[in-house]
């Protein structure tokens, strides 16, 4: 039952267990920002309190010209107008506006907690409306705090979440089914050495066969796969597919091992499994090692390249030059070969600050004996301007697209 506060204008509901609104009830939420760390240093009955006296401050402060009755006293800080009214819905964008200004007069009125911290309380509002409101808007709140913002009006963020999630549950099964076929296959992609012309290595790219023997690229169902336990199945096969590579040409396999891989003991597992099966081929082994902002372990990373390297394996930083890359980080890992991001190689015929640190890359390479290669070299003029520059292979449509090995001269 809900508990009722003595007030006919505030209503506890800290067991809040919302009603199916109809098709016309108004639906605002309103969160104290920052209410998390507000909560930490105080107690239950001290929370109450301010929770108390700021909904008092909301209600007198609401847009009189919404009419709302009464405002509801919600849980961890949020609290709640609504109300049935068709002729609102009608003129959503007017509500809107009135919301904002009811924002802006709360966020000025220098409302402030004094025990046992001093804070000026200020609120994110999420504007819902029709069936399923108290969803959309909780939903609103959090694409609010993922956006660094703090007004939402949320009508479209449920379907679009429903439509979303319909959309990965399709991909996870075409996944699982790839998976249990045997149709995650391994293309190759050419690496030519610039003075030769000589193709010396292959990146190895994983891709996806569907029902009906599309070829789909990682962008199709990669990022998606890592949300479920097919990633590390994805990787685990990729894994094999390359080092069965080795006996199929003379040339390097490079293998894409992200940071996030290099946490997961299965596979590092296999990976070291692989090695020591395939240990006369180990120095023809490049891992291009993709770094991802959660990453926190270096000293584990560092361990793992070091234990690779006793089987003489190639250490490679892919995309180095944007993202997660950096010097102090290559300083850290002490790679064998820099692949530099083909966002700054595509324009480095045009763009002046591509050139720039394109060159900066080279310079610093040369001084650590460490090789470069160039991504997306897509045509003739690229590949003359990296090779006149020094970097010493380049990888690009200009010289073949990823195909099978048996596609391919190998």
């Amino acid at each position: 039952m809900n508990k009722r506060c003595t007030s006919s204008n505030l209503v506890f509901l800290y067991k809040y267990s919302p009603v199916i609104f109809s098709e016309n009830f108004i639906f605002v939420l309103i969160e104290i920002e920052d209410f998390y760390y507000i909560n930490i240093p105080m107690d239950k009955s001290s929370m109450e309190r301010v929770q108390l006296e700021f909904a008092k401050i909301l209600f007198e402060l609401r847009p009189k010209e919404l009419a709302f009755s009464k405002i509801y006293i919600l849980d961890n800080g949020k609290f709640a107008f609504f109300k049935e009214d068709r002729e609102l819905i009608s003129d959503i964008d007017f509500v809107a506006k009135s919301l904002k200004r009811f924002q802006k007069r709360v966020n000025m009125s220098n409302t402030r907690i004094d025990d046992p911290i001093e804070y000026e309380l200020s609120i994110k509002i999420s504007l819902s409306y029709g069936k399923n409101a108290y969803k959309k808007a909780k939903l609103g709140l959090a694409t609010l705090d993922s956006r660094k913002e703090d007004f939402i009006v949320s009508e479209s963020l449920l379907e679009k979440k429903q439509s979303l999630a319909i959309e990965k549950l399709k991909t996870f099964q075409m996944v699982r089914r790839a998976i249990n076929s045997y149709r995650i296959i391994s293309y190759f992609q050419p690496i030519v050495n610039n003075r030769s012309g000589v193709v010396e290595k292959y990146e190895s790219l994983v891709r996806l066969i569907d029902e009906n023997d599309n070829v789909l690229t990682p962008n199709r169902f990669l990022d998606i796969a890592k949300e479920r336990k097919y990633y590390t199945q994805i990787t685990s096969i990729v894994l094999t597919n390359s080092f069965e590579a080795l006996s199929h040409t003379d040339a390097d396999i490079s293998i894409n091992i992200s940071s996030i891989d290099i946490e997961k003991e299965t596979t590092v597992k296999k990976f070291f499994e692989l090695l020591e099966r395939h240990e006369s081929y180990a120095d023809r082994v490049v891992l291009e090692i993709l770094e991802d902002e959660k990453f926190k372990n270096i000293e584990n990373m560092k361990q793992f390249i070091e234990r690779a390297r006793g089987f003489g394996v190639q250490i490679a930083i892919d995309d180095f030059g944007t993202g997660y890359s950096n010097f102090k980080r290559v300083l850290e890992y002490k790679p064998d070969i820099l692949k530099i991001d083909g966002s700054l190689i595509r324009n480095i015929e045009k763009d002046e600050f591509s050139r720039h640190m394109v060159e900066a890359i080279i310079a610093f390479s040369k001084k650590q004996n460490i090789k470069t290669v160039a991504e997306f070299v897509e045509n003739e003029t690229i590949f003359n301007i990296v090779c006149s520059m020094g970097i010493d292979y380049s990888q690009g449509y200009y010289f073949g697209k990823a195909d099978t090995l048996e596609g391919m001269e190998v």
